[in-house]
């Protein structure tokens, strides 16, 4: 797997389908059938919007997956430090031929700006 491939993967799997889910839980969830207090305090919330500004939560929602994903691999990168980290990471595929984080971060981070969705 390609540091490209890795990328597109999170983006596609992690990103895009988590985003998908989001959608479909607050688009077909009514709130009397939810039972975490949370999702509850969620969906009434969502409930008030209008199309426009649930477009603008879901643009938000977006940009905190790509912000925290890009956090991570920051510190896979060895950009960002963990507190108490002491030495870098190495993340490789099992065949452990090629180290994989080596500007993952910039990737992503790259890719996003090229096709924001």
């Amino acid at each position: 797997m390609t540091q490209e491939q890795f990328i597109d993967g999170i983006r596609a799997e992690i990103i895009d389908q988590n985003l998908a889910t989001y959608r479909d839980l607050f688009a077909n969830t009514e709130v009397a059938s939810a039972s975490d207090p949370y999702w509850k305090r969620a969906l009434a919330f969502y409930d008030k919007l209008n199309d426009e500004q649930r477009a603008v939560l879901f643009q938000i929602v977006r940009q905190v997956m790509v912000d925290t994903t890009s956090n991570l691999l920051g510190v896979l990168d060895g950009v960002n430090w963990l507190k108490g980290q002491v030495e870098g990471f190495k993340l490789t595929t099992e065949s452990g031929s090629e180290k994989l984080n080596n500007g993952l971060q910039d990737l992503l981070l790259g890719k996003e700006e090229d096709d924001p969705h």
